[in-house]
C-alpha cells in the first residue's frame, strides 16, 4: 500500500529551514544584534521541529510489532559524509567570505567546539538516531505508552548526568554533548507521539492543548530567553526548554495541518501555492542548510539603523525575511545543479539516489 505524504510536516520543515536562514542574517550577516527579540524567538522554534520530525518518522514497526531499528549506515551517509566534506569547504571558504561568524571556523572549532563551526545540527542528528537504536530493544519490550515514557525519561537522565558530571568538557564538545541533551527529549517526543499517534492527534486538535500551549509557551519563551532576570539554575532553564519546545511544536502542528489539509486535499487539485512553496523549502531542508552559509554576505550597513530602532521586531522581520529568501534561491539553484551528480549529491547535500 502507497505511503500517504504528511504534507504539513514538509511545510513546517520548509518553515523551520527559513526561520534558520533568517537568523543566520541577523547572527552572521548583520552581526551582534543577537538580542533582537525576532531571533530570540525564532532560535527556539526551528531547530525543534526538525527534531521531532525527524524522531517521527524513524519511528517504525517491524511486521511483530517490535520497534525497527534505523538503518545506521544509510544515516551515516546521509549526515556524517555531508557533515565532514562540507563543513570543511567552509573553513576554507570562511576567511574569503568577510563574515564575522559567532562560530570558531577552524579545524579546532570543527572537532572542539560544540557548534562545529555552524554544522552541528548533521552531527547531532546522526548521534540522536545512534542513541535511539541502542534503545529501541527495550522500547520494544514496553508495550504502554507508560512504560516507554518511564525509559524515555530515564534515558534523558543519564544522559544530561552524563554530560555534567561525568565526562570531560573537552569530549563533551568533541561530540556535542550539551546539544545532544537539548535535542535527543524533542526526538523521543516525535517517536512518542508516533507510536501514539491517535492519542497524539487529539491532543494536537484539542482546544483545550492549543490554549495551554500558547498561554505556557509565551511564559516559557520569555523565562528561557531572558533567563537571566531570574534567579534560577541553569538545569531549571534546560528543563524549562524542554516543555517549551513541546508547546511549540504542538501549536505548529496546529497552526500548519489545516493548512496543509486545505491545501492539499481532494478539493484542492493543484493546492495553495504558499503551502507548496513551503513543502517544497522542505523538502531541500537538509540541503539549504548544508549550502546556505557560502551564500550569506555582509550587511553590517543594517546593523546601526536596527540597533536605533531598538531591534524592534518588525524592521528586523523585514531585514531578515528580503535578504533570507536571496540567499534561499540562490542555494536552491546551485542544489538543483549539484543534484545532477550523484556523487557530489551524495558528498555535498546528503541526496543518496
Amino acid at each position: 500500500m502507497a505511503k500517504v505524504r504528511l504534507h504539513y510536516f514538509d511545510m513546517l520543515k520548509g518553515i523551520a529551514i527559513f526561520l534558520v536562514v533568517m537568523g543566520h542574517v541577523l547572527t552572521m550577516c548583520i552581526r551582534d544584534i543577537d538580542s533582537a527579540v525576532l531571533f530570540k524567538f525564532i532560535e527556539k522554534i526551528h531547530m525543534p521541529i526538525f527534531f521531532f520530525i525527524s524522531g517521527y518518522f524513524t519511528y517504525k514497526l517491524c511486521e511483530d510489532r517490535k520497534i525497527n531499528t534505523p538503518n545506521l549506515f544509510s544515516r551515516a551517509k546521509q549526515l556524517l559524509i555531508p557533515f565532514f566534506v562540507v563543513s570543511t569547504l567552509w573553513i576554507y571558504y570562511f576567511p574569503n567570505s568577510g563574515l564575522q561568524s559567532p562560530f570558531e571556523s577552524t579545524w579546532e572549532g570543527l572537532y572542539f567546539s560544540v557548534g562545529k563551526n555552524g554544522y552541528w545540527f548533521t552531527l547531532c542528528l546522526f548521534e540522536v538516531v545512534l542513541l535511539y537504536s541502542v534503545l529501541t530493544p527495550i522500547l520494544s519490550i514496553c508495550r504502554r505508552a507508560l512504560s516507554r515514557i518511564v525509559i524515555i525519561l530515564l534515558s534523558c537522565t543519564v544522559l544530561y548526568a552524563l554530560s555534567k558530571f561525568v565526562l570531560p568538557e573537552q569530549i563533551n564538545s568533541l561530540i556535542g554533548m550539551p546539544l545532544l541533551c537539548e535535542f535527543f527529549p524533542i526526538f523521543m517526543f516525535g517517536v512518542l507521539a508516533k507510536s501514539e499517534q491517535n492519542t497524539f492527534d487529539k491532543i494536537v486538535a484539542s482546544d483545550v492543548s492549543i490554549t495551554v500551549s500558547l498561554l505556557l509557551g509565551s511564559v516559557l519563551m520569555y523565562f528561557v530567553c531572558w533567563n537571566w532576570e531570574f534567579s534560577v539554575s541553569i538545569e531549571i532553564v534546560d528543563l524549562a526548554k524542554q516543555f517549551l519546545y513541546i508547546c511549540v511544536i504542538i501549536v505548529a502542528i496546529a497552526v500548519v495541518k489545516p493548512w496543509a489539509d486545505r491545501a492539499f486535499g481532494e478539493n484542492s487539485s493543484n493546492g495553495n501555492f504558499m503551502a507548496r512553496l513551503w513543502e517544497y523549502l522542505g523538502t531541500q531542508s537538509l540541503a539549504i542548510y548544508l549550502l546556505h552559509y557560502f551564500f550569506l554576505f555582509p550587511m553590517a550597513v543594517f546593523r546601526e539603523p536596527l540597533q536605533g530602532m531598538n531591534l524592534n521586531l518588525v524592521p528586523t522581520l523585514i531585514v531578515s525575511v528580503f535578504f533570507a529568501s536571496i540567499i534561499i534561491v540562490v542555494t536552491l539553484g546551485v542544489a538543483h545543479i549539484i543534484s545532477k551528480s550523484k556523487l557530489l549529491s551524495l558528498l555535498l547535500i546528503g541526496k543518496i539516489k
